[in-house]
């Protein structure tokens, strides 16, 4: 599903910047690392969310996550990235689980039965309906 950036650029979350940043970068890997960039900190979204303004499937967003390098994971704020119910799928990793809700804590960023409580910290995109 391709991007359609131009009801975006009014929004006040997503600097206008940023979405010329998403849609001139050259690989889909450059495309996610450039939305997750944009998330505020203290605020989560799920893959879909990234998918869709990069153009991709969830998977294949969080495939591209998981193979970040550990020199990218001060730049890159790849723990704001969770699943749609707010889970952490790296929980099945053990130590990257831990990590990421670790960070996600210190923004600020509040569990409910160990899921993200996304009615507060879903990062909200106005006039933009994900899948």
């Amino acid at each position: 599903m391709a991007s359609d950036f131009s009801n975006l650029i009014e929004s006040k979350f997503i600097p206008n910047n940023v979405l010329v940043m998403i849609e001139k970068a050259g690989s889909l890997k450059s495309k996610v690392y450039e939305f997750v960039k944009s998330i505020p900190e203290g605020r989560v979204v799920y893959y879909g969310m990234v998918a869709s303004f990069v153009g991709s499937d969830a998977r294949t967003v969080g495939w591209i996550l998981s193979g970040m390098r550990e020199d990218e994971y001060d730049s890159i704020p790849w723990q704001r990235v969770v699943g749609k119910q707010g889970s952490i799928p790296a929980d099945k990793l053990g130590f990257k689980g831990q990590l990421q809700r670790q960070l996600l804590e210190k923004e600020g960023v509040g569990f409910v039965d160990d899921l993200v409580d996304m009615k507060k910290f879903l990062m909200s995109v106005d006039g933009y309906i994900f899948t």
